[in-house]
């Protein structure tokens, strides 16, 4: 037997509630509301049987995270300002990157030598866990005492870490699954793939850019460009380019055609109406909410044991040290940051992306052992360092010991 109808709907509407619960909780303590929503999963599934997670549920498990996919590079591309990437924070991208690769190749060979997974196991489990939570970061940065340059940093790195991460994970998945290393024909694919991606999201972009400032109507422009962005995912995918790719640029093309427009003396106004963007936010809540409840309640405790608990220890401390030396290299090009080099350090939550990248690691039928259990650890242990590291550091400043 299923779940009876009128309990669906019960756990739906109290998930929803339990989301702004929480997301209130993270505004006023800064405890991070994906821990809290991760837990409740676990309750309500593995811990406390309430939701059957066999069946039904595990066949969603694909759709949801394409879903949840979809919508972070939506979101991720609609805020990202590309003219102050593409000149005045290369410092910045370059930290973002640097982080990124250190992770990939030390866990590339972290878990080639100690646990005995292959090179690309080991770089794509880099890839899934090397970006920050923008979503989880920016809210904490508003309220940490630092300069304005340090925040600019770590804003950027965590708006350019989640695409980034998508595509390089997405990527080495490709490369798993077809189970060649032929590199060079694997790149010549993949540069394919992203190149229909980005020409295809251009074109879409211009002709949707067009049609929502000419015929656009209020009630339903949202709803009408989600649909468009799901359309050009599914179009991108079945003529063999990369959906991913091409749901980014049509987001940054979105996000910044007024700017470009007026670089190219276009003539009109091409700015989206605010409320597509306010509503988009209500959009990534409520996908944010049920995601990492669904994480929570796909979570096998039971696999969960001392091996997979020291496998996760050990990465972890391997992110902490890429992330320290990031840091030492973004200090030679800026010593403004010295005095915050600790703040900048405690900003490593991961959350949204690097669950849906594991989720998607697994619908694709790669079997690496223990890998869900070392995303989940690393996003719960990051974000515990992230909440009790900017307590203590806050604290320490406003008594003048820092």
């Amino acid at each position: 037997m299923g779940q009876p109808l009128y309990d669906v709907f019960f756990i739906i509407g109290a998930i929803i509630i339990l989301g702004f619960i929480t997301s209130q909780i993270f505004e006023r303590t800064k405890f991070s509301n994906v821990i809290l929503l991760m837990s409740a999963g676990m309750l309500l599934g593995p811990v406390l049987k309430i939701v059957r997670t066999e069946g039904p549920i595990s066949v969603l498990a694909p759709y949801i995270g394409t879903l949840a996919l979809i919508i972070i590079l939506f979101e991720g591309g609609l805020n990202l300002n590309l003219f102050k990437v593409l000149t005045s924070l290369a410092k910045a991208s370059g930290f973002a990157v640097l982080v990124i690769s250190l992770s990939m190749v030390f866990l590339g060979i972290l878990m080639h030598l100690i646990f005995g997974w292959t090179y690309l196991e080991g770089l794509l489990l880099g890839a899934v866990l090397g970006g920050t939570s923008e979503a989880i970061v920016i809210p904490f940065i508003s309220k940490l005492t630092m300069n304005e340059d340090s925040k600019v940093i770590l804003t950027l790195e965590s708006t350019l870490t989640n695409p980034l991460c998508v595509i390089v994970a997405l990527a080495l998945i490709e490369i798993i699954s077809t189970g060649t290393v032929n590199l060079r024909n694997t790149a010549s694919s993949l540069a394919s793939a992203f190149s229909i991606g980005m020409v295809v999201a251009a074109i879409f972009a211009i002709f949707w850019i067009g049609i929502i400032n000419k015929l656009y109507m209020k009630q339903v422009g949202y709803s009408m460009t989600i649909a468009m962005v799901f359309i050009l995912y599914s179009f991108v995918e079945a003529i063999g380019g990369n959906g991913a790719t091409a749901i980014l640029v049509f987001a940054l093309l979105l996000g910044n055609f007024n700017e470009l427009a007026k670089r190219l003396n276009l003539k009109g106004e091409f700015a989206l109406d605010t409320t597509l963007r306010a509503f988009h936010g209500e959009v990534s809540f409520f996908v944010r909410t049920f995601f990492f409840i669904f994480v929570g309640l796909m979570f096998n405790i039971e696999a969960l044991n001392s091996k997979a608990l020291i496998m996760a220890l050990a990465v972890f401390i391997v992110l902490i040290i890429a992330r320290i030396l990031g840091i030492k290299a973004l200090i030679m090009t800026d010593k403004t940051i010295v005095p915050f080099k600790k703040s900048i350090l405690s900003m490593m939550p991961r959350g949204l992306s690097a669950a849906v990248l594991s989720l998607m690691t697994l619908s694709a039928g790669i079997q690496i052992p223990y890998f869900a259990e070392i995303v989940f650890s690393i996003i719960i242990l990051t974000n515990l360092t992230t909440t009790f590291s900017v307590f203590i550091i806050e604290r320490k400043k406003l008594h003048g010991v820092l």
